[in-house]
């Protein structure tokens, strides 16, 4: 498969993810208890975490990276803790404000390793 198939889906999984965090996110502001919402934001963002996890290794492996770069253990890092997000959202609706920012900054720590730590 092309990298650019790859980088596609990649993307892809990455919108689903914070599309998904942020429905249920929202969820746990407005003390809402819509089951139909809470059940396709965790159903977006795990499609979306399979998505980013399979065609991140899809990417390294057709790029020729090394698995055990830096900046891939640190994307590898933040996406346990970004997946690993969704129980405190469900769990702690209290926390909604600060796992919002938190999901965001993890995003931002992302992006900055692949355009400033990848060699």
């Amino acid at each position: 498969m092309s990298p650019n198939i790859y980088s596609f889906l990649h993307l892809s999984g990455i919108l689903m993810t914070f599309l998904g965090y942020g429905a249920l996110i929202g969820l746990a502001l407005t003390k809402s208890a819509n089951p139909q919402l809470k059940k396709l934001g965790a159903i977006t963002s795990g499609i979306g975490l399979l998505l980013v996890f399979v065609a991140g290794f899809g990417l390294i492996a057709k790029l020729g990276y090394s698995y055990s770069s830096g900046w891939i253990l640190l994307k590898l890092t933040i996406w346990l803790l970004i997946g690993s997000l969704i129980a405190l959202i469900n769990r702690k609706p209290e926390w909604a404000k600060a796992l919002w920012w938190i999901t965001l900054i993890l995003g931002a720590i992302a992006v900055y390793s692949v355009y400033f730590l990848k060699s």
